[in-house]
Order: C-alpha cells, then sequence, then structure tokens
C-alpha cells in the first residue's frame, strides 16, 4: 500500500462521498411505526384498566389500582419514546450521524418500561 494520494480521488472529490440514499427516510418512518405500535399498547392497557374500575363500582381499588399505576407508567414512557422519535427524527433530515448513545439508552430504558407495564397489565387483567 502507498501513501500516494489517489488520482481519480484528486478529480472528482465526491467519488468517495457517502450517499445515504433513502435510508434516513426510512429509519425516521420505522420510528413512526414503533411509536403507533406502542400506542396501540397504551390504549390497550388503559381499555382494561377501565374494565377494571366499571367492575369495582368506579373505586380506585386492588386490580384497579395497579392497573391505573401500570396505565400511567405507560403513557408516561411512551410520552418519552415520542420525543425520541421526534428528536431522531430531526436529526435525520439534518445529517444521517448516528443517534447519540443517550437519546438510544433514554429509548431503550423507556421500552422497558413499557414493556413491563404492559405485562404488568395482562397479569392483572381478568
Amino acid at each position: 500500500m502507498t501513501d500516494e494520494p489517489d488520482p481519480e480521488a484528486a478529480r472528482d472529490p465526491g467519488l468517495h462521498a457517502r450517499d445515504p440514499g433513502l435510508q434516513p427516510e426510512r429509519t425516521s418512518l420505522a420510528w413512526g411505526r414503533t411509536l403507533l405500535a406502542l400506542l396501540v399498547s397504551d390504549l390497550l392497557i388503559w381499555r382494561s384498566w377501565t374494565r377494571s374500575l366499571a367492575r369495582h363500582a368506579g373505586r380506585i381499588e386492588g386490580n384497579a389500582l395497579s392497573l391505573g399505576i401500570a396505565s400511567a407508567v405507560a403513557a408516561a414512557a411512551t410520552a418519552v419514546i415520542a420525543g425520541c422519535v421526534l428528536y431522531r427524527g430531526r436529526a435525520l433530515r439534518a445529517g444521517n450521524a448516528a443517534p447519540p448513545a443517550a437519546l438510544m439508552r433514554t429509548a431503550t430504558l423507556a421500552l422497558l418500561t413499557l414493556a413491563a407495564a404492559t405485562i404488568v397489565s395482562i397479569l392483572l387483567a381478568r
């Protein structure tokens, strides 16, 4: 291997530039579809909570209290994920750099929290 510059690259500096193509748009759409699926999960948790309230004549006790907490946690986690989706969408439109590690950690933690809330609501809803 030589340290000489490539004469072809010197004539056309854009030759080796990365062309992102449609990748940023596809990634942004995938994040949006994921958020939509999480919103559906939230709605199902809220539905089981309201049914539990109806069974307990509007009193928040027992399973209704636990389902209410699970639905509030799920809503908060989905709001955090929505913020991550919006931030990532803007970043992808500005360029195609990798997402910051803090964003990925936040989205992962919120997703795990939402999964736990979903599991709790499935176990409690009878």
